[in-house]
């Protein structure tokens, strides 16, 4: 069982306020740690701030997802694309050019574009739809980094990939539980920071033990839902109860929380 109080005791966050600060202190730890919810809590503590809580929840989220992915790296999952420009820009798709599988394209929203290592891409849909690995300086994939209001101090690029020969795909059977195990491992990331900040550690340690429950087994029964949602409501409380000094940073940033639960809340089996 995770103790949180012994990890708080060896974790203590970092002055990190730009991408690349955190990205080396997280992969110090992340190196040697191959339990993807002490990896979550252990950012969690690293973390000074909302953005780099997500990305302790999403690094682990991915590992969880792509387990042949590589290890020593941030890595960011690439699949949104264009639907709102005049014209919309191209979505990845791929092509067979003498013998080899190429990719053309664009993704919009490419999390820590500043600081990743490897890039997992979607491309074509459907049934079609399959999923590589590419490193950071593939031939042929071009990021622009950018950054926005909300988690502002994470870099959220577009990835142009224009011609990429693309390795073998990856095993892209978990997929589908991407989302909520991106939701829970943020969540347990953000317990971690919050217990440091004021809320209960004996609660967060009691959240952090459930939300590792339903990490490991997807909920995909009734009362597995059930427990899901009663764990997203005491997760939002926790959101609830925080009150930070830098109150205008915290208003705009605990929306990483807030926005999950509606679709948790709505969930059916």
């Amino acid at each position: 069982m995770l103790d949180y109080q012994e990890l708080i005791g060896r974790y203590s966050e970092k002055n990190t306020a730009n991408e690349a600060d955190y990205a080396k202190a997280w992969l110090q730890v992340a190196s040697r740690k191959e339990d993807l919810v002490e990896l979550a809590v252990i950012g969690g503590l690293l973390a000074d701030r909302m953005a780099w809580v997500f990305v302790a929840g999403y690094q682990s989220a991915l590992r969880h997802t792509f387990a042949s992915i590589p290890l020593d790296g941030i890595g960011a999952f690439a699949v949104s694309e264009d639907r709102k420009g005049d014209p919309p820009l191209p979505g990845v798709r791929s092509r067979h050019h003498e013998g080899q599988l190429h990719v053309s394209g664009y993704k919009t929203w490419v999390a820590c574009s500043q600081s990743l290592a490897y890039l997992i891409i979607k491309a074509d849909g459907g049934e079609a739809a399959r999923y590589y690995c590419l490193p950071r300086q593939t031939a042929g994939l071009t990021l622009q980094d950018k950054h926005g209001n909300f988690l502002s101090e994470m870099s959220q690029g577009v990835a142009q990939l224009d011609g990429v020969a693309v390795p073998e795909a990856l095993d892209h059977g978990a997929v589908g539980w991407f989302g909520i195990r991106e939701t829970l491992y943020i969540y347990m990331a953000f317990c971690a920071w919050a217990g440091k900040r004021g809320a209960s550690t004996a609660d967060c340690q009691g959240l952090l033990n459930r939300l590792a429950a339903l990490v490991a087994q997807p909920p995909v029964d009734a009362s597995r839902l059930e427990e899901l949602k009663a764990v997203d409501a005491s997760v939002q409380g926790l959101r609830a109860a925080l009150a930070l000094e830098d109150e205008k940073r915290w208003q705009a940033d605990q929306r990483l929380i807030a926005m999950y639960s509606p679709s948790i809340q709505k969930r059916q089996i």
